[in-house]
Formats: structure tokens, sequence, C-alpha cells
């Protein structure tokens, strides 16, 4: 397939609190199921633009801004994950998919499990990269850190604190282009910032895995929470768990085909 020919394009369409934005590679000649990628929040689905071009050679790939984020319409109030994942799961009934795999990627992953907890006959194969496994501690301090909105200030004195979050919680593979390509992400959200995050951070991933027999691929890579994703074993019924502590956040832009190998190998399999 030409490089011209997986394009990473663009598109809206209807989604239940408006305008859904999604990121999407479609080959003239899709050999294997459908995938769709639920970003990690307050980002959007441009944070899989790279790993799209690779993952889509062979097959519809989609990352939608999640309601709320990236140009996606906002719901007018906060949901939970349960209200992401039922915003997902409409989705896919629009674009007529019968079958499909699914990615999360952080707070993402929170909505993947859950949509396949809702819709286990049309998911077959998860992959999720990061999937903490929360107690009360865990989630108040992850409720500290990232709960909270920072509101807009006249001098644009809220700026740094926005820029902090970004820098501070860079990877290895993230260049300060590409952090720059990402920030309007966070700028952008505004009040609906920490709605995702705490949606997860309130989530409980571990009873929602025990109920999946799916396949389950989970890759924990550094981050904030790279020890209590190792927690998550013990509640994989048919799972395992990859651990690539030489990754961190940005390992879909500085590493993508590497990535896709491996979605790729376990999706197909």
């Amino acid at each position: 397939m030409s490089k011209q020919e997986n394009v990473v394009r663009r598109r809206y369409v209807k989604g239940l609190h408006g305008q859904m934005h999604l990121w999407l590679t479609e080959p003239d000649n899709p050999s294997a199921r459908p995938l769709i990628c639920f970003h990690a929040s307050p980002l959007s689905g441009r944070s899989y633009e790279h790993f799209l071009k690779h993952i889509g050679e062979d097959r519809l790939a989609i990352a939608p801004d999640t309601p709320g984020y990236g140009m996606s319409d906002a719901p007018d109030r906060p949901i939970d994950i349960s209200g992401y994942a039922a915003a997902m799961a409409h989705l896919i009934d629009l674009l007529a998919i019968t079958e499909i795999d699914l990615m999360g990627y952080a707070t993402g992953s929170f909505i993947a499990a859950e949509l396949a907890r809702q819709k286990p006959n049309l998911v077959r194969r998860i992959l999720l990269a990061s999937a903490p496994i929360l107690d009360a501690s865990d989630s108040q301090h992850l409720q500290d850190l990232f709960g909270h909105e920072i509101a807009p200030q006249a001098d644009g004195s809220h700026l740094p604190h926005l820029w902090d979050q970004v820098f501070d919680g860079r990877g290895p593979a993230q260049t300060l282009e590409w952090l720059m390509y990402i920030f309007p992400d966070h700028i952008r959200a505004g009040p609906r910032k920490p709605w995702a995050p705490l949606a997860a951070f309130k989530c409980d991933l571990k009873e929602i895995l025990r109920q999946l027999d799916h396949p389950i691929l989970v890759i924990n890579f550094m981050s904030q929470v790279y020890d209590t994703t190792a927690k998550c074993g013990p509640y994989l019924n048919n799972g395992q768990l990859l651990d690539m502590p030489h990754w961190g956040h940005g390992f879909l832009q500085g590493h993508p085909s590497e990535a896709a190998a491996i979605a790729r190998n376990f999706l197909d399999t």
C-alpha cells in the first residue's frame, strides 16, 4: 500500500452528545477487523496519529475524540465511564460495524474495558496501554493531581500550569515539538479537562476486568500508574501483561511501527 493511500483522515459524525470528531485510516481493501482506539484525557485522537498510519495499513482504524475533548462536542454535564462507553457504542452502531477490536490508553483503557462489558458480543480483542488498579488512596492521589480545573486567568498565568502537566509527564520519546502539538488539547478542554480523568479515577477497573473473558493484552509503560497497572494481572481472565518500562508517554509517536507490530501480533492471532 502506498503512503498516499494510508493517510490519516478526519471526519465528523453525529454522536450522542453532538458532533464527534474522528481520526481514521481506511484502506481500500481491508483484510483485518476494524480497530477503534480511545485516547487518554484531556488529549484527543491526534495522539494516535502516527500509530494509525501503521496499524491502519490493513484495517479500518479509528481514533475518536472523546466527547468534550479534541474537536468533539461535550456532554452538558460530567458523565461516568459507562456514559463515555455508551457514546462509543453509539459510534460503532452508527458506522454499522458488527465486530471490532478495541485499544485504550490510560483513561481510554477504562472506556474500552467498560465498552466490552456493555457489548461483549461486539468486541473480539482488547489492547490496553495502562490499566491501573486503584485503591482509595491511589484514586485520591490522582484526583488531587489531575482532578481539578485550572481556571483561565486574564493574564494567561494559568497556561504555565497546563504546560507543567504536559511537560512533567513527558516520556523519553516525546520531543518539545510534539508536546507543543498536543498542548492545545489541554487548553481546548477548558472546564471539562478533569471530567474524564475523574470518571476513570472513580471507576473500579478490576471489577470490570473480572467480568471480561475477551483476550486482553495490557502494555505497562513508565507513567504515574506504572505500579498500579502492574497489579492488573490477577484480574485478567484471558489476558497477559507486557512490561515495557523503557517506554513512556509518547510511545505511539516515538515507536509507532513497533507499537503497531505488537498490536497486530496480538489482535490478529
